[in-house]
């Protein structure tokens, strides 16, 4: 009992079927990860300590082969990685940054901290403490894979 071309264009066609509904799945797996991460990155930004204008803008951009989560904003260093010669220092990873390394360091090494302008949220600070925002966001999104990945695949 052989395969007839009937058969074999069904199977081809059960393959396609099977090809795009996993390319679908792939695609909705990484935009899933793309928002949630978006939605936590937001959360520890907008609740970070900073003596500032937290102006911090989290978006998710399409780009080849996935989605980018974007932090927007002139305060986005100084939360991420901390400021000031008190709290500057604690970023597991700092890719270069610290204190007094980023646009807008001022005098980030004052023993006495410094005043930030009002049109900037005014004040005396002495710097704020890493919010690891995005670090944090990854980290949590590498353990949350699987479980989006089951999530999806069982729709």
């Amino acid at each position: 009992m052989g395969l007839n071309a009937s058969d074999i264009d069904a199977a081809v066609r059960q393959l396609e079927r099977y090809r795009d509904d996993l390319e679908r799945k792939a695609k909705l797996i990484c935009y899933r990860l793309a928002d949630y991460g978006a939605r936590r990155a937001d959360i520890r930004f907008s609740t970070a300590l900073y003596d500032g204008q937290n102006d911090v803008q989290i978006s998710v951009e399409e780009i080849d082969g996935g989605y980018r989560i974007c932090a927007n904003g002139e305060a986005v260093l100084f939360i991420e990685f901390g400021s000031g010669v008190t709290y500057g220092y604690g970023h597991p990873d700092p890719q270069g940054y610290g204190p007094g390394t980023y646009p807008g360091k001022g005098h980030w090494n004052d023993p006495n901290g410094w005043w930030i302008p009002k049109d900037a949220g005014g004040g005396h600070t002495y710097g704020n403490p890493p919010a690891m925002a995005m670090y944090m966001t990854a980290q949590e999104l590498r353990e949350e894979v699987a479980r989006v990945a089951r999530e999806v695949f069982r729709s």
